[in-house]
């Protein structure tokens, strides 16, 4: 029994927090090197069975691999001296997502705002490989930051990998056992022993949650449903569906209605005609008995909450005419309404036939009434030009009036053109509205235009990388639908799809010549494809688990290719025939990362097994064992010179070995909380690390000396980078901003300040001189890298970017993002061309 005041290594227990299924959580503090509070889980008393440290080691390392600022982050772990593991995560100081927005009152249309990134949150865990099975509102925790409510995802200790064993040790569910909670449970995880439960598991208990969100009732009564017995469970679960949410409503007792609709600021019977229709559907669709009905994602999910939220036609609504329609004229009923009041001033004060407002009357109950009255502005402008020439000052007045109406039209026309994202039509009709009446309207619309030079799309789902050509003239994109393609970087024209693989394609890259492609997937495959044409030139089939990367070797053709797998190995392969030439064997955890030296001689390779390793790249022979992290070694990277090797960790250390013998050259420590990431500078004299503790440092590569820290960030560091010549780094953070450094005292030179959501990646661009960033806010932005000025916001996107890179000549910037596009940008204006 543990109790206040305990020392579970560095940390005191200070207060009791929970009690879950296997582990008590306390509140725990650290003071050493600076003072921390945290939640620290341990096993409780009478459940140290090998099933449970299996499933505990599995929370933990699910954990580590996340890097999400709406799921809570892990900083340690270790054993207490009796030999319980434990681990280390952020305390989250707030409550269950429903007990907050009950608490505070909040609306239907604040609920569905707060749960938004609960998706996107369970969306990066998939992504990540981790299945959370156990998704409810006590594992989802509001925390209110800066006077903004943040939802936390807790508790992974039930989650399931979707292609990989977390740990060495096998996890069995027992006759009789559940993972999961009962009223939260998808009708597949209820049936003992079921072995293919996928993604759409967690999509069906974010339904319950937002069922639960939206009526204050869950599907299934919890008392009746947990009395009735298992066998009695998963028969509800498997063949009786669920009510309307409005249904539910409408029938709960009295008292109890109109306690839930005033946690909602609303009239129970306005509650109940609110969820009806549209809040009724999402939920049901998410709570689907037939998966494949489901919601695909999380991602798609959160969108038709978006969809809603927006106006915008439901996925989950019918697919009729008539539904579409009424959703296009309420959204815009406002310029509806606008575009007949101008045609009526037109037609009666100009025009004078009723022909014409008829004519509109009936453009306007569509999507195509401001075009018609654009048009017939124009014309009307035409023929009063011709009076004019006759200098009456009739004339005059009344070409004025049809300049402004002219204008008025375009403005609405630019709208309705916004709202199906046309943007070329946005410009068009923008760009025709004179410089002297341009007011407010115009220039609201002009700054949330898309100013892409090229929309990428083609992909069903979300675009994960996109990266240049060589030579700057093609893009690769790699997709969650399957598929990665080659795009023209000017046009934005589909030149190929490369189409073959079966499941989610990781990365995509280009060979050194540019002439072919080489992708890698969760299928176990990675293919080689000719660049120009598409046509698959190679299957490289080997691995029993899923490709997480591949790569060229860097010999000026790509004459070989290593792939990293989760099966716990790499493998080299000849990048023309696709025949094997060595199996690296030897991890006994999966392999996260795989590189060549620079002269291509040798592999390195990182594993969640602790270590990494260096082989020989013709035969495939161990060279050296990289042993000493205490936790997964998430990178591993050759200096360039080749000479060295620096590795980075969630035991809070890098580390520096020799590349030849393995040899320790220096630990890296300083850092307290994970290492995401580890650099070396351009002349191979320092590194760079980013972590979870909010800061980069800077570190003399030879010696292991900390030169420098760069502490700034309120949240953790993603990303960390040198510029082309080494003397300023920028950071990315979760905070919502980049910062630039010196590289030599870490002293602040500029932040980058305007994004509203976490910043993913920062990268200078060739020359140095600006810094693309990406973000969660759905957009990447361009900066001044020298006074950190804003010079473009790069805006068009409808979901995260994931990432954003300049092209080799930096004259321009792709970006990718989980909307299901990639696109093309000016990388110094980010104007249109449109």
């Amino acid at each position: 029994m543990h109790h206040p005041g305990e020392m579970i290594g560095p940390y005191k227990l200070l207060e009791h927090l929970a009690e879950g299924g296997f582990g008590a959580v306390w509140l725990a503090e650290r003071r050493d090197p600076i003072v921390q509070r945290v939640a620290l889980k341990i096993i409780k008393a009478g459940m140290d069975t090998k099933a449970v440290v299996a499933r505990f080691e599995q929370e933990r390392q699910a954990l580590a691999v996340m890097n999400h600022p709406n799921v809570a982050k892990v900083f340690d772990a270790g054993a207490t001296p009796s030999g319980k593991p434990y681990f280390v995560m952020e305390h989250v100081p707030g409550e269950a997502i429903t007990t907050y927005a009950d608490r505070h009152n909040l609306s239907v249309r604040q609920r569905l705002e707060l749960f938004i990134p609960v998706c996107e949150a369970i969306q990066h865990a998939h992504h990540k490989g981790i299945i959370h099975r156990d998704i409810k509102p006590s594992n989802i925790l509001v925390m209110v930051r800066d006077g903004r409510a943040v939802p936390k995802i807790i508790d992974f200790g039930v989650a399931k990998a979707t292609a990989h064993t977390l740990t060495d040790k096998t996890i069995f569910t027992e006759t009789g056992q559940i993972i999961g909670t009962p009223e939260y449970m998808s009708p597949e995880q209820a049936e003992m022993g079921a072995t293919d439960i996928d993604t759409r598991t967690d999509v069906y208990s974010l339904g319950v949650v937002l069922y639960e969100l939206l009526s204050g009732m869950l599907p299934f009564d919890s008392e009746s449903l947990r009395a009735a017995g298992y066998a009695a469970i998963v028969k509800v679960l498997r063949e009786q569906d669920a009510p309307k949410p409005s249904t539910r409503l409408s029938t709960a007792d009295d008292a109890t209605g109109a306690e839930i609709a005033r946690h909602r600021v609303m009239e129970r019977e306005h509650l109940a005609r609110e969820l009806r229709r549209e809040l009724d559907w999402i939920p049901l669709k998410a709570l689907r008995k037939d998966r494949t009905q489901r919601y695909d994602t999380p991602a798609d999910l959160a969108r038709d909450v978006r969809n809603y939220l927006d106006g915008q036609p439901l996925e989950a609504g019918p697919e009729s005419t008539g539904y579409r329609v009424k959703k296009y004229i309420r959204r815009n009923k406002g310029p509806v309404i606008a575009a007949a009041a101008v045609l009526v001033a037109l037609v009666l004060g100009l025009a004078g036939t009723l022909g014409m407002w008829g004519v509109a009357r009936t453009e306007a109950t569509n999507a195509r009434g401001a075009e018609t009255i654009a048009r017939a502005a124009e014309a009307e402008q035409r023929r009063l030009a011709e009076v004019a020439n006759a200098k009456t000052a009739e004339a005059v007045a009344a070409a004025k009036t049809i300049e402004y109406n002219a204008y008025v039209a375009n403005v609405e026309m630019a709208a309705a053109a916004m709202d199906f994202r046309q943007f070329d039509r946005v410009r068009q009709r923008l760009d025709a509205c004179p410089d002297h009446l341009r007011g407010w309207e115009w220039r609201w619309l002009n700054s949330t235009a898309d100013t892409s030079l090229a929309e990428l799309k083609g992909h069903t789902a979300e675009v994960t990388s996109a990266a240049f050509s060589p030579d700057g003239t093609r893009i690769v994109t790699a997709s969650g639908d399957d598929t990665a393609r080659v795009w023209n970087a000017t046009t934005g024209a589909s030149l190929a799809e490369l189409k073959g693989h079966t499941e989610w394609v990781t990365s995509a890259a280009f060979s050194p010549d540019g002439t072919r492609i080489v992708t890698a997937s969760w299928d176990g495959t990675a293919r080689v494809w000719d660049a120009t044409t598409g046509a698959s030139l190679a299957e490289l089939r080997g691995h029993t688990g899923p490709a997480g990367s591949a790569a060229f070797s860097p010999d000026g053709v790509g004459a070989r290719i290593v792939t990293a797998s989760l099966d716990g190995t790499a493998r080299v392969w000849d990048a023309t025939t696709g025949a094997s030439l060595a199996e690296l064997k030897g991890h006994t955890g999966w392999v996260s990362s795989a590189a060549f030296s620079p002269d291509g001689a040798r592999i390195v390779t990182a594993s969640i097994d602790m270590t990494a390793r260096v082989w020989d790249a013709t035969t495939g022979a161990s060279l050296a064992e990289l042993k000493g992290h205490t936790g997964p070694v998430a990178s591993a990277t050759f200096s360039p010179d080749g000479s060295r090797i620096v590795t980075a960790s969630s035991d809070t250390t890098a580390r520096v070995w020799d590349a030849t013998t393995g040899a320790s050259l220096a630990e890296l420590k300083g850092h307290t909380g994970p290492v995401a990431s580890a650099t070396f500078s351009p002349d191979g004299t320092r590194i760079v690390t980013a972590s979870g503790d909010t800061t980069a440092r800077v570190w003399d590569a030879p010696t292991g000396a900390s030169l420098a820290e760069s502490k700034g960030h309120t949240s953790f560091v993603t990303s960390a980078a040198f510029s082309p010549d080494g003397t300023r780094i920028v950071t990315a953070s979760a905070d919502a901003t980049a910062r630039v450094w010196d590289a030599t005292s870490g002293a602040s030179l500029v932040e980058l300040k305007g994004h509203t959501e976490y910043v993913t990646s920062a990268a200078f661009s060739p020359d140095g001189s600006r810094i693309v960033t990406a973000s969660g806010d759905d957009t990447a932005r361009v900066w001044d890298a020298t006074s950190g000025a804003s010079l473009a916001e790069l805006k068009g996107h409808t979901e995260y970017v994931t990432s954003a890179a300049f092209s080799p000549d930096g004259s321009r910037i792709v970006t990718a993002s989980g909307d299901d596009t990639a696109r093309v940008w000016d990388a110094t204006s980010g104007a249109s061309l449109a």
